[in-house]
């Protein structure tokens, strides 16, 4: 599996922090603590995330649409330069995922020419797992335009 060079990772995450898309959801990304891994953390949590189950927990679709991005960038870092998508996503939800942040981790297992495999998962404050995912990335041959979508 390939890991881009610091300064390329230090730029995406740069631009993805920037992101209107990402600041409306919340997200704080992280591409650069461990190398290959994406990490994402929703903190604070805020009203528009909670309501699962008619709970305080954080909603799944808040939950599902996380995971989808980290595992969409995992398999981006793998083909910087390429357009990418989530073919397929699926998710085990374990437990409520209660408090006011929670963390996700999502990191390649396998990665080839026109797919990489994704594995995630999202941690509440104490770390303790409340769901987990495995993704498909597709990579197409065309080249990316380096525009981000909105």
């Amino acid at each position: 599996m390939t890991i881009p060079p610091a300064e390329a990772l230090q730029e995406l995450d740069r631009r993805w922090n920037e992101h209107p898309g990402i600041r409306r959801m919340g997200v704080k990304l992280d591409l650069t603590s461990v190398p290959g891994q994406v990490r994402a953390t929703v903190d604070p949590i805020e009203l528009h995330h909670r309501g699962g189950m008619g709970t305080e927990a954080v909603n799944g679709p808040t939950i599902a649409a996380v995971l989808d991005l980290i595992t969409g960038l995992t398999g981006y870092l793998q083909a910087i330069g390429k357009k990418v998508g989530v073919v397929q996503l699926n998710i085990q939800f374990l437990r409520p995922v209660m408090g006011t942040r929670f963390h996700a981790v999502a990191r390649p297992t396998r990665a080839g020419r026109s797919l990489v495999f994704v594995a995630a998962e999202v941690l509440d404050e104490t770390g303790a797992p409340c769901a987990g995912s495995s993704g498909i990335v597709a990579i197409t041959a065309a080249d990316s335009t380096g525009e981000m979508a909105l």
